[in-house]
């Protein structure tokens, strides 16, 4: 199963969020690329689903820009909303519907008019596959577990066969074990072409995805591989950063982290 493009490069420019009174994004940059597993990290309430919101046109920024395929994301929003998979922290599947019935259902709302029933058959079959479901078409969604229920959530956007897919909290109730089948299940679509991002706060996977975006009080304040991120910030795990933001400050870390040579390698797009 491939993607119907080539995905776009997400271009995000200084960009600003402000709500209630209150700054939640400060001034953060970012690319993300097709081909690459993005994981946006940090501690709740950092800015990251508000980040990844604003890089997708789900929501405006203050300031700054965004930029997809190098045109902005609000020009070209129908467009993009079209490319475009996003899947919520909660579920959005109905759990008395069987996994088939779930799927076919929502091949019949997003896919082309005029698809034939073979063609839209083929298109549930091949989505199934792809995320190991077979075995489980003909089981009511109420009685899967925790990580087969987010598969059929992936699987509901997967349908339309984006080349942009957005996962909010996807690992959030998972057990460690599949957690690790969800994130390798993320890095194989990321390979196939296209631009894969989720936000976490889990740890334990880190070295499994090809970006790591680690946020804090609305600042960026790295960017780059898990291997990287240790040796910015000298530690033996990534759990221990969170103890270092606390001590240092974001606008420090952010600081230091627009100083080192991570940075300008991270904004090349």
């Amino acid at each position: 199963m491939a993607p119907l493009a080539q995905a776009p490069v997400i271009q995000v420019d200084d960009i600003r969020f402000e709500a209630g009174g209150r700054r939640i994004l400060h001034g953060v940059s970012l690319v993300l690329r097709p081909g690459q597993l993005c994981a946006i990290l940090g501690p709740s309430g950092c800015g990251k689903t508000t980040m990844l919101d604003c890089a997708v046109g789900l929501r405006r920024p203050s300031a700054g820009s965004v930029r997809v395929a190098g045109k902005d994301v609000w020009e070209c929003r129908a467009e993009f909303r079209r490319r475009l998979g996003y899947v919520p922290q909660d579920d959005i599947i109905h759990r008395e519907l069987t996994v088939g019935q779930a799927f076919r259902y929502a091949a019949m709302l997003r896919l082309e008019e005029g698809l034939s029933g073979d063609a839209l058959g083929l298109r549930v079959e091949t989505v199934t596959k792809v995320l190991g479901l077979e075995e489980r078409r003909h089981l009511r969604i109420e009685r899967l577990s925790g990580g087969q229920r987010k598969r059929v959530n992936i699987g509901i956007e997967l349908l339309a066969d984006p080349d942009v897919l957005v996962l909010d909290e996807p690992a959030s109730g998972l057990d460690p074990a599949t957690e690790e089948d969800l994130v390798q299940l993320l890095s194989r679509l990321a390979k196939q072409g296209r631009t894969v991002a989720l936000t976490t706060h889990s740890m334990e996977q880190l070295a499994k995805v090809d970006v790591v975006v680690l946020m804090a009080e609305g600042r960026v304040v790295f960017v780059g591989s898990h291997a990287e991120l240790l040796a910015h910030f000298s530690i033996p795990h990534a759990a221990e950063v969170f103890k270092l933001l606390r001590q240092g400050g974001a606008e420090q870390w952010a600081a230091k982290f627009r100083s080192s040579p991570f940075a300008s390698r991270a904004r090349l797009a």
